[in-house]
């Protein structure tokens, strides 16, 4: 990738409609290059619209590093944050993570967006972590507020206890999580 490409994305990634900054998101998933951890990062923490760090956080999931990992889990963790930059995080954690993302993940379930709740059950039943079974549980059984475009928070979380109990086989390995990266 050409650095007037490079340019071109992160400014459509800083764009004006979400169509843009999406396009530009699957533009690096396409070509992914190292060399645009830092306007990632950087469009994560201070995009100007809900939507453009949305598209960063959906962009990381593919540029995984050590800092774009801290930077999804510090947004997941963030209340100032909009819950919808939030979830997107989350969900690109399902993917790529380490160790710690788990707990972060685990916290978001008591979080009092939906959004974050939803997002941070699917990746937690991605990651099959058995310690997210209880409060899986409860969501289960109280939470049946609907996410646009989904399905209710209860049953993102059923579908999660699912993925663990089968094991999730896949996400394993004898000394943890498959996709955890090592610090």
């Amino acid at each position: 990738m050409t650095n007037q490409q490079k340019r071109r994305i992160v400014a459509r990634l800083n764009g004006r409609t979400q169509l843009e900054a999406f396009e530009a998101a699957k533009a690096i998933w396409e070509d992914p290059d190292t060399s645009l951890e830092r306007p990632l990062l950087s469009t994560l923490k201070n995009g100007r619209r809900p939507f453009n760090r949305a598209a960063a956080a959906f962009a990381m999931q593919i540029l995984s590093t050590p800092n774009t990992v801290r930077a999804l889990e510090r947004t997941v963790e963030s209340n100032t944050e909009h819950p919808r930059v939030r979830g997107e995080a989350a969900e690109a954690l399902a993917h790529v993570h380490r160790k710690k993302s788990h707990d972060v993940l685990l916290k978001g379930l008591g979080n009092p967006s939906k959004d974050v709740r939803f997002w941070c059950a699917f990746a937690l039943g991605e990651m099959a972590e058995q310690r997210a079974i209880v409060a899986l549980k409860r969501l289960v059984a109280t939470d049946k507020r609907m996410i646009k475009g989904f399905w209710s928070v209860a049953k993102e979380a059923a579908d999660a206890i699912k993925n663990i109990q089968k094991g999730n086989k896949g996400h394993r390995r004898k000394d943890g999580c498959c996709f955890c990266v090592r610090d």
